[in-house]
């Protein structure tokens, strides 16, 4: 509506000027120069709407780029809730160092767990897991190499921190409540690995001797109360 009256009294006044130039040389003069201040009007009204898409755009862009954010994390804290992800668990705090499970002979239930986990420098088949998801953001972690071998934590005395770790990291034929773990993004966005049956205990590894790699594998495995730089791990699916 702006346009179409700033249109027409532009018309008004160019007609005004030119129907008697000679015989009104003030009013040509008055009426060339409110013609020009219309026409700068003009100009600036009809740009107007293409500053206002524009600017439009803009915003459109960074409100999609902001709500994409939420989304990616929801994303990245759901892609280990897929059934059946073949992982490796990797030490933040000791580089390349691996949690390893050795599933050898384990064939049947044991009370006490069975088996040994410790650490290998690099990931091969004792290194390698599957997550296996349950309700709640619940898991059991399978090993790979050793088909119903699962990684069980005994964190019955696991009651305050200790600086060597304390509690029982080792095998399970089948997966009962020591078998069931919730793996938590921590707010630098790694993993710590939490006990289901004893909530305060969490998986630790102390690979501070592998720095090779070593048939038996080595470094210890245990338990620690609360989370601390090695009680984090890098999950990797592959």
């Amino acid at each position: 509506m702006k346009i179409l009256a700033g249109s027409a009294l532009f018309l008004g006044l160019l007609s005004l000027c030119c129907s008697s130039p000679m015989s009104h040389p003030a009013i040509m003069d008055e009426g060339e120069e409110n013609a020009q201040e219309m026409f700068n009007a003009l100009e600036q009204l009809e740009s107007e709407p293409e500053q206002l898409e524009s600017e439009s755009k803009q915003l459109e862009s960074e409100s999609f780029g902001l709500a994409l954010e939420p989304e990616a994390d929801k994303v990245e804290s759901e892609a280990l809730s897929r059934p059946g992800l073949v992982v490796t668990i990797q030490s933040v705090q000791f580089p390349n160092v691996f949690l390893r499970l050795d599933g050898n002979g384990v064939n049947s239930f044991n009370g006490a767990g069975v088996g040994k986990v410790n650490c290998q420098f690099g990931a091969g088949p004792y290194e390698k897991f599957i997550l296996r998801p349950y309700a709640g953001d619940q898991y059991s972690i399978e090993s790979l190499q050793f088909p119903n071998v699962y990684l069980r934590l005994d964190g019955g005395q696991v009651t305050s921190f200790q600086g060597s770790g304390s509690g029982i990291v080792n095998g399970q034929f089948g997966a009962g409540p020591y078998e069931r773990f919730v793996i938590r993004q921590e707010v630098d966005g790694q993993y710590s690995i939490q006990s289901v049956q004893f909530p305060k205990a969490f998986l630790r590894v102390d690979g501070s001797n592998v720095q090779s790699f070593n048939g038996a594998g080595a470094g210890n495995v245990n338990a620690q109360y609360g989370v601390g730089p090695w009680e984090k791990f890098k999950i990797t699916v592959l």
